[in-house]
């Protein structure tokens, strides 16, 4: 098979590249074997506007580089770009930050008000959600222009729409090949059969999976500098709770918790929660982790009564381009040599920043074909966790 470019990998990034590419005349394939699974399926679906780096006062650099991913996502969100993503279900049109009682937390709140003031504004007492109203809540909530979304039904709106262009292949059996200067995908199929797929460009966005991609070529350190791993234990808890979508602030630049909240199958509340609790849980025991969350939300949340809920904990490996001293990248990421491009977008936010400077970047035929998977088996969407 002949494409101008091979996506590999079928999370956020190669999929909204695929989308602006097929809108452009691109004849592009993009091959994974369930679509989202890794990163993209455990995304709590906030498209970050930056605040959230914003909480000393200090605007740095990826409160800059991402300042603009919510208007960019929002366009596609009404249709209006390339990426159509009018159909994707928006668990909530903007987010809250909300500060306790602590005169830390206070002056985090403030500091971050001073330097996203366009970006999010205090909410009246007499709007504060059902959770807040509560006569120990004695801090205060602001609402960010932040989205969050339905991760699966981002995926299967995406799916829908780019079905004839995704291709179904066994990912650990599948892999690059040279072939004298440049490499071509040797795919294996869900049947066992092969299928050798040559591309002007081949560009991988597989997180994690990027690794093990490289791994097997003869492309070095100096070619491709490398990735870095950041995990998670990401929280989960089940039960009869509010829908809420909220960082909690304390003294330090990272949330004491950011809770999500889903439905799974049986129509339950989940509440998924990132910040600190799993950033520290990571290499932890699961009860280990769970009791450190628990007791955050006694501190944060008193007055409510988490007794007789599920919990369980879920592992996100994190990939992003290598840095020198392992911090988190300011912005997407991507190395080029051959006809082989490895990309990161660091964030499910980044992902029409790193399409766009991937485009900018590679040059990219654009020959018109038709697509090219029509018949061959489709990756479906990743199971989500909360149904795991």
């Amino acid at each position: 098979m002949q494409v101008d470019t091979l996506i590999v990998g079928g999370g956020i990034a190669g999929l909204w590249l695929l989308a602006e590419l097929r809108s452009q005349g691109v004849n592009a394939l993009l091959v994974s074997d369930e679509l989202g699974k890794g990163q993209t399926i455990a995304s709590q679906g906030i498209i970050h506007g930056g605040t959230k780096y914003a909480l000393t006062g200090k605007l740095t650099g990826a409160t800059l580089a991402i300042g603009d991913m919510p208007r960019l996502w929002r366009a596609a969100l009404n249709g209006e770009s390339a990426v159509d993503l009018s159909r994707v279900n928006i668990l909530t049109e903007s987010q809250l930050l909300w500060t306790s009682g602590g005169i830390g937390s206070r002056m985090t709140g403030f500091f971050a008000s001073k330097a996203m003031k366009s970006r999010m504004d205090a909410v009246p007492r007499d709007a504060y959600p059902e959770l807040f109203r509560h006569a120990e809540f004695h801090g205060g909530l602001y609402r960010l222009d932040e989205p969050v979304l339905d991760v699966p039904s981002l995926l299967a709106t995406l799916r829908e729409q780019l079905d004839d262009a995704l291709l179904q292949v066994d990912v650990q059996r599948s892999g690059l090949q040279p072939v004298g200067d440049v490499y071509r995908y040797q795919a294996v199929l869900p049947d066992g059969s092969e299928l050798a797929i040559d591309a002007g460009q081949i560009i991988l966005t597989a997180g994690a999976g990027n690794e093990a991609l490289l791994a097997s070529t003869s492309l070095s350190q100096r070619e491709f500098p490398g990735m870095q791993r950041r995990p998670l234990q990401m929280v989960l808890v089940r039960g009869d709770l509010p829908m809420i979508y909220a960082h909690a602030l304390g003294m330090s630049d990272k949330p004491r918790a950011t809770i999500t909240s889903h439905r799974d199958a049986e129509g339950q509340t989940v509440w998924y929660i990132g910040g600190q609790p799993a950033e520290q849980g990571v290499g932890k025991p699961a009860a280990e982790v769970i009791a450190a969350t628990q007791r955050e939300l006694a501190d944060l949340l008193p007055w409510m009564d988490v007794s007789g809920m599920k919990w369980g904990t879920w592992a996100v490996d994190r990939a992003e381009g290598g840095q020198p001293d392992g911090s988190r990248p300011d912005q997407p990421v991507f190395y080029h040599h051959a006809n082989v491009t490895v990309a990161w977008p660091t964030k499910l936010a980044f992902a029409p920043m790193l399409s766009a400077r991937l485009q900018s970047a590679l040059s990219m035929a654009k020959s018109g074909a038709k697509p090219v998977a029509s018949g061959l088996p489709s990756p479906p969407v990743a199971t989500s966790i909360w149904n795991v």
